[in-house]
Parts: C-alpha cells; structure tokens; sequence
C-alpha cells in the first residue's frame, strides 16, 4: 500500500508534457496529434519521416501552456504543395491501444506504410501496441484541389500582373520572372530597371490564414535569393531596391516584423489587389 501511495505521489509530480505535432496542407484540414511524455523520440521521428506537408512540431507543457519549438530539429517547413502530386496524398488511421484504452494518430502521407514500422509505440510511460491502421485517399477530392490550385495560380499571376502595370506607368521596363517561370523564379517575381535603376520584387497575393502568413524566413529567403541574382551581375553604378508587395493587410508574423523593421533596405507595401489607384513604392 505504502509503495502505491509513493508511486501514486510520483506520478503526480512528474511534469506533464506533450509533443504536439500539427501537420498543415494547403486545402487539407490540418492534424494535430499529441504524444504525451515520457516517450521514446525514435518512435516520435519514424512516425514523423511517414507524413508529408509543413510539419510543426513543439513540446508542450500542459501545467503552464508553454511550448518549446522543436520544428527546426524535427519537423519541416519548407514544404512545397505544387512540388508534389495531389492524388497521391493518403489519409492514414493508426489505433493503438494499452488493453485499457485506445489511441489513434491520424496522418497525411504520399505513401502506404508497412505495419512493422509502427508495430509498438511507446508514450505516456506505457507501451502501445498496434491494433492496425486504415490507408485511404479520395479522387473526386484531390481533384477539385487541383481546380483551387489553378485558380489561386491565376490569382498570383494576376496580382503580379497588376504590380507590373504600375511599375510600367513609372517609366521602367519590367520582367515578369515568376509568371514566366513560376516556381523556378529564383524567388523574384519582378525586375524592374530604369536609369540607373533596378528594383527586385517579390508579390504575394495571399489573405490573412493560419496557413498563409509571411514569417521572417520567407523575407530572409527573399533577401538571399536577390544577393545570389545580383552576385554575377556588374552593377557598380546601380542602385539596387528590394520591394516586398502584399494584397492584404495583417498578413506579418511578429518575427517578420521586427526583421523589416532592423532591415529597412527592404520596401514593404500592401496594395490591395482592387485599388487601381494605390500607389507603387517609390
């Protein structure tokens, strides 16, 4: 009884924490699966390597809400919806179970999985063991996915369009990179030259989302990808700008804002999409 109690005082001071992993795909609904501690991180990483799309991963505490951000570590950001195939997404089921409950990790992968891969799965301090999984994925879904991706690429074309036209009206030639090439770009939509003028530009016709939001990598990979244009070019006597142009307002994390503000060099504008009248930067 004595040793119940102590274990009984143990557990209840353990500190409660949990891996959170959300997994998001633009037109899918976001997963959010919770992995609670002590648990083996083999496990955790095995099961991550199987998904697919932006991986976020944190650990959290459920005493306090405070979450470490493990994602550079374990997850993936930098995932690129139109590099992949829609109609090859499955959505995978896993149950697990301890004889006195079940635990089920839902998923989206590009490809079936072998049930030796996720045969026990250690978490909470307790080993899992797998009662079987289900693998599916919809045509008729993926389908009218690929329809919005289409009509969203229109939009971005359109927008990029419309930014050009006003650079035109000031007097500068202008190429339009990322309709021409689309995600070959190198990360610059528009080059726009005059005098002895040139003005690097990235547009983004995006609302304000949970899956579509402007963060300080997007504007370091902006830079980096105006520094390796600029590299090879002779431009001694050019004065070069960088324009980052959005349709819609609220669209800055809190860390891409404190990056403009200590990088001022770069132009930051939002022009909504429907106001002829706005005016480009100067």
């Amino acid at each position: 009884m004595l040793c119940y109690r102590i274990k009984g005082v143990y557990k209840k001071l353990q500190k409660k924490e949990y891996y959170l992993i959300k997994q998001s795909i633009p037109y899918l609904k976001t997963t959010i699966n919770k992995i609670y501690t002590p648990c083996n991180i083999t496990h955790i990483k095995k099961l991550i390597s199987f998904m697919t799309g932006t991986i976020e991963v944190f650990l959290v505490s459920e005493e306090d809400g405070k979450r470490e951000d493990l994602t550079d570590s374990l997850g993936n950001r930098n995932f690129n919806i139109y590099e992949h195939k829609f109609e090859l997404f499955r959505t995978i089921t896993l149950t697990y179970s301890n004889y006195y409950h079940n635990v089920y990790i839902i998923f989206y992968a590009e490809k079936g999985i072998n049930k030796l891969n996720f045969k026990h799965f250690f978490m909470n301090d307790l080993i899992y063991i797998s009662q079987g999984w289900t693998d599916h994925f919809s045509n008729s879904l993926f389908f009218s996915n690929i329809d919005e991706h289409k009509k969203k690429k229109n939009y971005g074309n359109k927008y990029e369009e419309f930014i050009s036209n006003k650079y035109l009206d000031l007097g500068y030639e202008v190429k339009n990179i990322g309709i021409k090439k689309s995600f070959d770009d190198g990360g610059i939509d528009i080059i726009a030259r005059k005098d002895n003028n040139i003005i690097l530009v990235q547009c983004k016709n995006w609302s304000m989302s949970n899956n579509y939001k402007i963060n300080q990598k997007d504007l370091r990979a902006f830079v980096g990808d105006c520094f390796l244009y600029l590299k090879d070019k002779n431009l001694v006597e050019t004065k070069v700008s960088y324009h980052y142009i959005v349709s819609h307002e609220n669209i800055l994390t809190k860390s891409a804002e404190i990056f403009l503000e200590q990088n001022k060099f770069i132009k930051f504008k939002c022009i909504p999409f429907e106001d002829n009248k706005s005016p480009i930067l100067k």
